[in-house]
């Protein structure tokens, strides 16, 4: 389970990715201790039957962004590097592995953040709407055969299907969900 980065595999979903998670999971509460106030399995690997990139996604809440520096530290002993914001101002992206195979991104958040709201009401709207998800599907299929080597462009073809759901998941959710 990894990737070369800036290539855009896709693969039928493994229910195995869940237990990948969770061993990262393990990992990253022993070594980031009290830090992690949620921490959550995002992304297509997340998602049962959602084709993906091999790449496992994990959201994590912590009180600051202002820790990151602490955390890195931390988290350069079990080769994630931080990425920066990578285009997200209210999120740290972090990668592991190395550039021929990446395995696991983390994104940190603060609670309450739109980046945290936007990522569970994504996946929770997908899980609830069969519809939406094969729609998601097939984009991500038609987009990795046109981009295969242009992940930018595969993830920027996604944007509008992902901003749509959200709306539509905040319409849905946000009573539920932001109190």
């Amino acid at each position: 389970m990894a990737l070369k980065r800036g290539i855009v595999e896709l693969v039928d979903y493994d229910s195995n990715w869940d237990n990948e998670y969770r061993k990262e999971e393990e990992l990253l509460r022993r070594v980031l201790k009290n830090r992690i106030k949620e921490i959550h399995h995002i992304g297509s690997t997340s998602i049962p039957g959602l084709k993906a990139k091999p790449i496992i996604d994990i959201l994590i809440v912590i009180d600051s962004l202002n820790e990151i520096s602490e955390i890195e530290e931390i988290l350069k002993k079990y080769n994630y590097e931080n990425r920066g914001q990578h285009g997200v101002s209210d999120r740290y992206f972090f990668a592991k592995g190395s550039e021929e195979a990446r395995s696991h991104y983390l994104h940190f958040v603060e609670p309450k953040s739109d980046t945290y709201y936007n990522q569970v009401y994504f996946k929770k709207y997908l899980l609830e709407h069969p519809k939406y998800l094969k729609e998601y599907c097939e984009l991500k299929e038609k987009l990795a055969l046109k981009y295969a080597n242009e992940r930018p462009k595969y993830t920027k073809g996604k944007n509008d299907f992902i901003t749509n759901i959200v709306k539509l998941a905040k319409k849905e959710y946000d009573n539920e969900i932001r109190q």
